[in-house]
């Protein structure tokens, strides 16, 4: 008998304990219900029907299914607001986990329908990214320029904003991003970098030369032989007239990316490759190369006058000047399907394979116009005036030896 009120202590201690467990899950399951809105099966037991918690859990889960039904509509409507847009958009919720993603998401990231649901982390591949989603958690938004990899596709440079957004669509704590390609202003910056400091050093070359040598004059042209006069006078002279080329150059450029559009007129084209190869025809003579012409293409092609005579200009001068044992030029037209075609071919020592892919950058020189002393301007006033027609601009090796500049010209109404 003195063993009975121990036992039924512990019995009382079990029962308790049991009917805590019981009650605690009971609340574990009303709360993620409630909170998350996609109740799990509802607790049972001989618990629950006791204390007639039963109705209670039923009508928790009521609320929760349309608490979620709500949600569910939420993300719907929101989903169809965002499909439009050009820039990405993700949901991210308060687990990590990807709750939405418009189709620029979708194509920024290369994602799939098993995606959504899924851990994030994995899926942008970007630790700036992750540390995004840890100031928005902590500040409620935050922004950024990132850098996602995306092997085996190109990376590519974003600006993210981040927010926490309605927690009665996707949860408490969930948040969106927006995110806009910046990769193309990434390079125009690069390549503002680097236009600036070729002008700078390809202005500064001859404008050093230019008071060097004419301060030389002035201090001793008294004493300077006839000779050394000449020769300090033809340096200047070589000099000015390499400032000129490159002011001409830039300005030519400058007219050529202000947007004005093309003045087609019917022959523009052929009449430009007369008469420019006329103009050059003595500086070819005495460098022993022969400009020939073969225009077959419909003389009525349309092409803007002036922007035609800078194209023939150009691309003459180009190859006169880094066709390194030329003899012959030849300036032919051909009407297609694409348009007409305009072919300057050279027979001189052709162009290195690594350098092709760049030859109409601006500024780019290889090694041979570099020791010219080319300003690298001239085939991207050639590519511009091409795009200025909706046409194209490529180089490629001449056979037996040599280069070929193919520009075409898309059919198009006159104007």
């Amino acid at each position: 008998m003195t063993w009975l009120p121990w036992i039924l202590l512990v019995a009382a201690l079990a029962l308790a304990g049991w009917c805590s467990a019981e009650l605690g899950r009971c609340l574990t399951w009303a709360r993620r219900a409630l909170l998350r809105g996609q109740p799990a099966r509802r607790p049972e037991g001989r618990l629950v029907r006791w204390l007639g918690l039963d109705e209670l859990l039923r009508a928790v889960e009521a609320r929760a299914s349309g608490e979620g039904e709500i949600r569910a509509a939420a993300a719907r409507r929101i989903e169809a607001l965002l499909a439009p847009l050009t820039d990405a958009v993700l949901v991210v919720d308060a687990y990590d986990r990807l709750r939405l993603a418009n189709p620029a998401a979708v194509a920024l990231f290369g994602l799939s329908a098993d995606d959504a649901g899924g851990a994030v982390v994995p899926l942008v591949r970007s630790a700036d990214f992750i540390e995004l989603i840890g100031q928005v958690r902590s500040a409620g938004e935050a922004k950024a320029t990132i850098l996602l990899n995306r092997a085996p596709l190109a990376d590519v440079w974003v600006q993210a904003a981040g927010a926490r957004t309605d927690p009665e669509a996707f949860g408490e704590d969930a948040a969106i991003f927006v995110l806009a390609d910046v990769t193309a202003l990434k390079r125009l910056q690069a390549m503002e970098r680097e236009f600036v400091t070729n002008v700078s050093h390809d202005l500064r070359t001859p404008v050093t030369i230019l008071r060097g040598y004419a301060e030389t004059l002035d201090d001793d042209h008294a004493t300077m032989s006839a000779e050394d006069r000449t020769r300090f006078i033809r340096k200047i002279v070589s000099s000015v007239g390499r400032l000129q080329g490159l002011v001409e150059g830039l300005l030519a450029l400058a007219s050529l990316e202000s947007g004005q559009g093309a003045q087609r007129e019917p022959g523009a084209l052929h009449r430009a490759a007369r008469e420019v190869c006329e103009e050059y025809r003595a500086r070819a003579r005495a460098a022993g190369v022969e400009l020939a012409l073969d225009l077959r293409a419909d003389e009525t092609a349309a092409t803007d006058p002036v922007q035609s005579r800078r194209l023939l200009q150009n691309l003459i001068d180009n190859a006169l000047a880094h066709a390194a044992g030329a003899t012959r030029i030849l300036i032919a037209t051909e009407g297609g399907e694409k348009g007409v075609q305009l072919r300057v071919t050279d027979d001189g020592a052709g162009v290195a394979p690594v350098d092709l892919p760049r030859l109409f950058d601006r500024f780019y020189r290889t090694d041979k116009s570099r020791r010219a002393g080319g300003s690298g301007l001239g085939l991207s006033i050639v590519r511009q005036v091409a795009e200025l027609h909706g046409g194209t601009a490529a180089a490629e090796p001449a056979q037996p030896k040599g280069l070929r500049v193919t520009v075409t010209f898309p059919t198009s109404p006159v104007t």
